[in-house]
């Protein structure tokens, strides 16, 4: 995953599988759209137009998601990325909406702003139509980002209006966990439907549209598993500190060590994937073993400090923070673990092990509890 830029202090994310999607859908506006409706263009102009036109679906997904975000922030939940990914994008909430209103709000502000951006490129292709192109180009980007405003108005979570619909039940049933599993539910019928529609599609000779609505299928069913599976982790989690489940008193390297010391020492028998790194005694990184084992391979005699991986915003995490925003930020700093600092001070560190640990642990006391009623 390739970190971009921040926006507001959130970090704005891509997927590899981005790439991929950015790329079929620059040809197919290249090789199909553009030329169909502009016949007089040439072949480097038809593929410029189509990067621009990918470019501008997916700054506009950005703002969709980034509208999610903002309202988030503005209700009082942290947001720990904007994510691009194959089939969209998403907004990364580290906690639940407070109340139905603030649910119903930050789902609904998406699909809006879809529509907006919408009403802005027919306005642009209305008052200032200009040459072709840029008819054909505001006339592509209307159209797709009123389908992007529809599509998730679908009530099936984790779309925006499976969320919408999520609030209405919470603000019905007063349930959270409830809600969130009937929309869930509601998501993967829709899913479903889907699916059927793709094999009906492929069976009918539509071959390339079939497929690719049962891969969407496919990805919301698999979406709204997780959702909701994603939901009871955080709902073990979040009553939880991070001095709650965290590793104490981790063995920490020194920056000045020589890797060859510390390939030598006794960590090698510690089965743990990296260790902290400080520097009197404050916090400065990380060390990868996979990073010592290989530049000691090439014969590199340098020090834990050259070969650590500098910590960033991701990687620390206060001893009174939730387990849940562990959780988030050990998904998203690609190190498997983050440390727990208090005043600047190394305490611990909770890695993926702590975290596996902590949820048996809640469930053996939920199955306990079970027992014993």
């Amino acid at each position: 995953m390739l970190q971009v830029l921040r926006v507001a202090g959130i970090p704005v994310r891509i997927d590899v599988s981005w790439l991929l999607v950015f790329a079929l859908i620059s040809w197919s506006l290249a090789a199909g759209y553009f030329p169909r409706v502009l016949p007089d263009l040439t072949p480097g102009a038809a593929w410029v137009h189509g990067v621009a036109a990918a470019l501008l679906l997916f700054a506009s997904v950005f703002l969709h998601e980034l509208a999610h975000a903002l309202v988030a922030l503005g209700h009082g939940v942290r947001v720990s990325g904007i994510r691009l990914h194959v089939f969209g994008g998403v907004s990364e909430l580290e906690s639940e909406p407070p109340t139905p209103r603030a649910e119903l709000l930050i789902a609904m502000v998406g699909p809006l702003t879809s529509f907006a951006i919408a009403g802005v490129f027919y306005g642009l292709g209305r008052v200032h139509p200009g040459p072709p192109w840029v008819a054909a180009l505001t006339g592509y980007l209307t159209v797709v980002n009123l389908i992007v405003g529809l599509f998730n108005l679908v009530p099936g979570f984790p779309l925006d209006g499976g969320r919408v619909l999520r609030a209405m039940l919470w603000w019905w049933s007063g349930r959270l966990g409830w809600a969130t599993r009937w929309a869930g539910r509601a998501g993967s019928a829709f899913a479903g439907v889907l699916m059927a529609l793709g094999v009906v599609r492929t069976v009918g000779g539509e071959v390339v549209g079939g497929l690719w609505f049962i891969l969407i299928g496919l990805f919301l069913h698999q979406s709204a598993r997780a959702s909701h599976e994603m939901a009871r982790v955080r709902a073990r989690l979040e009553p939880l500190r991070a001095a709650d489940v965290m590793t104490r008193q981790p063995i920490s390297v020194e920056a000045v060590t020589p890797l060859a010391v510390v390939l030598a020492g006794p960590l090698t028998t510690r089965r743990v994937a990296g260790f902290p790194v400080t520097r009197d005694e404050r916090l400065v990184g990380f060390l990868p073993w996979r990073r010592v084992a290989d530049r000691a391979g090439d014969g590199d005699g340098g020090t834990a400090a050259d070969a650590m991986v500098p910590l960033g915003p991701d990687d620390v995490i206060a001893p009174q923070a939730s387990a849940w925003q562990a959780f988030l930020r050990i998904a998203n700093n690609g190190i498997g673990r983050v440390a727990v600092v208090d005043r600047d001070r190394l305490v611990g560190i909770v890695s993926h092990h702590d975290l596996h640990r902590a949820l048996a642990g809640d469930r053996r006391r939920s199955d306990d509890a079970r027992r014993a009623a």
